[in-house]
C-alpha cells in the first residue's frame, strides 16, 4: 500500500491547510521527505535554526529544558508544523523536537516557507489575526485592533469595532482610521492582487507629509522615497519633531510581504513614535519598542529599524540601529562612514540591549538611511546592486542636497536593474545638515 500523498495530509488540517493545493504541491516537490528513527533529536533547544518540519506520519515530541529538568510539553501529529519560528525569522530554537514512532516529515527550508507566505493570500489573512493576537497585551488600543483583525479574517468584521480605539487612545486614533479604511477595502476586494494594493495603501497612509516646520527648520534638509515592490513588504520611513529643536527620524523594514507585513509595519511605526516622544536616547527607545513588539510574538515577525535624533541647533545626532545595516554618513569632504548595527532586529526576543552612535554633523554633511531593497536590488542576471555600487553612487554625487541625492541614487539603481522586477521595497531617507547659515 502506497504512502498517503503529502499534499493531502498538509491540506487536511494544521497551519498549512489554508495554503492553496497548487502552492502545497510546489512546496512538497521542492522539499525532501525524511523518516528519522524513533528518539532522533530533530531540533535542539538553544541552537540556531533555519528550517521547519511538517509531520506527514507518526508524531514528534516537543521538549523544553529548564532548571528543573526536561519536560515533554506537546506531541504533534500529521499535518502539524514544528520549528516555524526559526524557519521564518531565524534565531535560536525555543524547544527541542524528538522523533516518535513511525515518523515521516517534510523538511521545509526558510526560503520555501517564505515563498508560500508570499503566494497564499488566505494564509496571509490568518497571519493578520495571529499577529494581532500576539500584540494584545501591548495596550488597550492594540487589543481593540486584535479583535477587529480577527473578525476581518473570519468575515464578521464591522467598522464600529474600532470605536473604542478612538475613545480611549487618542494617540492611535489615526491608526484606527487607517485600519478602518484598509478593512473596508479588504472586505470589498479580497483577491490576491487587490490584497497587494491594500497593503500598499497602508504603507502610503503611514508615510509623513512635508518636513515639520519650526524655528530651526532651515537648519536641515530632509527627503525620503519609497518604491514598493510588486509583492509589497513592510518598509516605512518617518520624521517628526520631538520639541522645537530636536527632530526624530526613522527607517524600518518588516519581515515578510503583503498585508501581514503592512499590518506589522503600522503597529511598529505607531509604537516607535509613541515611545520616542518620551524623550529617551535612540538606544533606549529601541529597547522599549523591541520589548513591546516581542511580547507574545509567536509568529516570529520582526523589523529592522534605524531611529535617530538630530539637534537642529548644533548638528549633534544620535542614532541606534536594530539589525539595520544601511546607515551611512557622507561628509562634505567626500568621506563616507558606514555605521554598524547597535543591536538585533526588533520583535523576536525581549530584554535585548541597543547602544547609540553619536556625532556632530558639520554643515554640508549628509546622513543616508536605506533598506536592503537598495543593496539587494537585482539585475536580470540576479547580480545584486551591492555595497560597492552604493558607495560609488553616493561619493560621486558632489555637494548636492538631500533630494538630489535621492534622485541620483534612484536613477543609478534603475539603470543597474534594467527593468528587472523588484524583489523588495526600495526605501531611502536622506538628511543634509545646513547649519546655522542655512547653506
Amino acid at each position: 500500500m502506497s504512502a498517503p500523498d503529502p499534499v493531502d495530509i498538509l491540506a487536511a488540517g494544521g497551519v498549512l491547510s489554508a495554503v492553496p493545493r497548487t502552492a502545497l504541491a510546489r512546496l512538497v516537490a521542492a522539499c525532501p521527505v525524511e523518516a528519522p528513527a524513533p528518539g532522533t533529536l530533530l531540533m535542539e533547544q538553544g541552537v540556531e535554526g533555519d528550517f521547519a518540519l511538517a509531520v506527514l506520519a507518526g508524531d514528534v515530541r516537543i521538549e523544553v529544558s529548564g532548571d528543573l529538568g526536561t519536560a515533554v510539553v506537546a506531541r504533534l501529529g500529521p499535518g502539524e508544523l514544528v520549528g516555524e519560528l526559526a524557519a521564518v525569522a531565524g534565531g535560536r530554537r525555543t524547544a527541542s523536537v524528538r522523533a516518535g514512532d513511525g515518523l515521516r516529515v517534510l523538511r521545509l527550508e526558510r526560503s520555501r516557507l517564505m515563498e508560500v507566505l508570499a503566494d497564499a493570500p488566505d494564509l496571509a489573512l490568518a497571519v493578520i489575526a495571529a499577529l494581532a493576537r500576539r500584540l494584545d497585551r501591548v495596550n488597550e488600543a492594540v487589543s481593540v485592533m486584535t479583535r477587529a483583525a480577527t473578525a476581518l479574517a473570519d468575515g464578521s468584521y464591522t467598522p464600529d469595532m474600532l470605536d473604542a480605539l478612538n475613545r480611549h487612545a487618542d494617540r492611535l486614533s489615526h491608526f484606527a482610521d487607517a485600519f478602518r479604511d484598509m478593512a473596508a477595502e479588504m472586505v470589498e476586494k479580497r483577491t490576491a492582487s487587490q490584497e497587494m494594493q491594500t497593503a500598499a495603501a497602508i504603507q502610503r497612509a503611514f508615510l509623513p507629509g512635508a518636513p515639520p516646520q519650526g524655528r530651526f527648520a532651515d537648519r536641515v534638509e530632509i527627503a525620503a522615497l519609497m518604491e514598493p515592490a510588486r509583492n509589497v513588504g513592510g518598509d516605512f520611513y518617518d520624521y517628526f519633531l520631538l520639541d522645537e529643536r530636536r527632530l526624530g527620524f526613522a527607517v524600518g523594514d518588516v519581515s515578510g510581504k503583503g498585508t501581514p507585513a503592512a499590518m506589522f509595519m503600522s503597529v511598529a511605526r505607531t509604537v516607535l513614535k509613541t515611545v520616542a516622544r518620551e524623550g529617551a536616547t535612540p538606544g533606549a527607545v529601541l529597547e522599549r519598542v523591541n520589548d513591546l513588539l516581542a511580547e507574545d510574538n509567536t509568529e516570529g515577525m520582526f523589523v529592522t529599524l534605524a531611529y535617530g535624533v538630530i539637534d537642529l541647533g548644533t548638528g549633534w545626532v544620535q542614532i541606534a540601529q536594530g539589525g539595520h545595516e544601511e546607515v551611512l554618513v557622507l561628509g562634505s569632504d567626500g568621506r563616507l562612514d558606514l555605521l554598524a548595527p547597535t543591536g538585533p532586529a526588533l520583535g523576536l526576543f525581549e530584554g535585548r540591549g541597543f547602544s547609540t552612535h553619536a556625532r556632530t554633523l558639520r554643515p554640508g554633511d549628509r546622513l543616508i538611511v536605506a533598506t536592503d531593497g537598495v543593496t539587494e536590488a537585482f539585475d536580470p542576471d540576479r547580480a545584486p546592486y551591492g555595497w560597492d555600487r552604493l558607495r560609488a553612487a553616493l561619493q560621486g554625487d558632489g555637494p548636492e542636497g538631500a533630494g538630489a541625492t535621492l534622485d541620483r541614487l534612484r536613477r543609478d539603481v534603475a539603470a543597474f536593474v534594467r527593468g528587472a522586477p523588484a524583489s523588495d521595497d526600495l526605501t531611502v531617507l536622506a538628511l543634509r545638515y545646513r547649519g546655522a547659515s542655512g547653506g
